[in-house]
């Protein structure tokens, strides 16, 4: 048993030590799909819990279902014993055990919704088999929860959203000119890009330090048609001098299809436009309505490098 421990832990030092790249951990929750539909491995994956309690459940490739591994305990790691976990998680490994093998899973970030697992099988059964390794790549499967029929005529309740968020510390975002582009980074994680825009940049920096922005959220990655800022998982609150924003009413939008496209509306006023993505509509106005927003702000109108929304 400490022989296998030791074996184990020494296959999760060598592959951190040689990881480039931090993420929050909110970038390994989720449930995730082999994007090889052929593959012989592992075909699904889901992380849940928080920085100090993560759980993993695997499922492998069998015939004519797939074989349930199970769930176990899974561990994050910081690059340091003094980095913020939930900020800077750089891996996550979980280890299941089978009477006849281990088998050591240990998940990085990819970005763009996607994680990479490399696998460690070792056999335990004195069968002579060779262990083997493997690396497969896994895609978020976004979700959006329906709506629960009511027993009485009422105002229908939203639906329930699984929010595509990243964690980030106002207090160490900076700006960065990284190969003549201007970008707002919080240390190694690159969050905002403005090209040649420095002024641009600074300003969208300030009002994030000003409002205390701490999460970025997406509708639709790797190519959002929504996205928005929160405060400890609230909306933005207040004003800032300087401000270009425009107002709506959350309690009177609509998702309307105007043209062959979705948009969401208030009266009139076109607020959101999403082109075909009816889905990604909807799931823009559960938020919303969520979080109660009540303007559209942005940087560098008409064609702006930076919107975020706030109360």
């Amino acid at each position: 048993m400490k022989k296998t421990i030791l074996s184990a832990t020494l296959a999760i030092m060598v592959l951190l030590w040689h990881s480039l790249s931090f993420a929050a951990i909110n970038q390994f929750t989720g449930h995730w799909k082999n994007t090889d539909s052929n593959t012989r491995g592992i075909t699904t994956l889901d992380i849940t819990g928080n920085a100090n309690a993560l759980k993993m459940h695997a499922w492998g490739k069998c015939h004519p279902n797939d074989c349930d591994w199970g769930e176990v305990k899974a561990y994050a790691y910081a690059p340091s014993v003094s980095s913020p976990m939930e900020q800077n998680a750089r891996a996550v490994s979980a280890v299941y055990n089978t009477g006849f093998s281990q088998t050591l899973v240990i998940v990085k970030a990819l970005g763009n919704n996607k994680i990479r697992a490399e696998v460690f099988t070792r056999f335990t059964d004195n069968s002579n088999r060779s262990n083997y390794t493997a690396i497969y790549t896994f895609k978020r499967q976004l979700q959006v929860a329906p709506i629960k029929p009511m027993p009485i005529p009422m105002k229908p309740m939203m639906p329930v959203v699984k929010e595509d968020c990243i964690s980030f510390n106002p207090a160490t975002t900076t700006l960065r000119n990284i190969d003549g582009r201007w970008t707002i980074v919080d240390g190694n994680h690159l969050m905002f890009n403005f090209g040649d825009k420095k002024a641009e940049a600074i300003k969208a920096l300030s009002i994030i330090k000003h409002y205390k922005m701490n999460q970025s959220c997406f509708v639709g990655r790797p190519d959002p048609s929504f996205s928005y800022l929160l405060v400890n998982g609230q909306a933005p609150q207040g004003s800032m001098q300087g401000e270009d924003c425009v107002s709506f009413n959350p309690n009177t939008i609509e998702v309307k299809k105007i043209n062959g496209r979705w948009k969401i509306v208030d009266g009139s006023h076109w607020v959101f436009d999403f082109n075909d993505k009816e889905g990604e509509a909807r799931t823009a106005f559960a938020i919303i309505k969520k979080y109660g927003f009540n303007r559209s702000c942005y940087v560098g109108r008409p064609d702006p490098s930076f919107i975020y929304l706030r109360k």
